[in-house]
């Protein structure tokens, strides 16, 4: 399962998920945490474990939204010294903000987002 700034922290959003969809609790869950595309990561992830030979039959999902809650909802207090480091600072930009600066910087139209999506 895909997710990021999981509620509860660690794979526990994930595991309820499962469970309330019906999957077993013996069944294994893995999660992927990032801040963009864990969902479609999950489904590579399932994928390459299929292909490998690893499993016969997986099940991926994405539970993540960036724009339901901020990222700082997710994390504990961070160090003041590190926002003296404008990468690390930027890592607190929100995905919103990242893909219209994207956006913006490679003249991509909202509308041509929306006929591409």
């Amino acid at each position: 399962v895909g997710t990021v700034l999981a509620a509860g922290g660690g794979a526990s959003e994930a595991r309820m998920a499962t469970l309330f969809a019906g999957v077993p609790h013996t069944a294994g869950l893995a999660t992927t945490n990032r801040q963009c595309s864990s969902g479609l990561q999950a489904f590579a992830n399932v994928a390459a474990s299929i292909r490998a030979g690893y499993i016969k039959v997986g099940l991926a999902a994405g539970v993540e939204s960036m724009s339901s809650h901020g990222f700082n909802d997710g994390v504990g207090k961070l160090n003041s010294d590190l926002f003296a480091n404008k990468e690390a600072a930027d890592c607190l930009t929100p995905m919103g903000i990242t893909s219209e600066n994207v956006a913006a910087q490679f003249g991509v139209t909202r509308e041509q987002q929306d006929a591409f999506a």
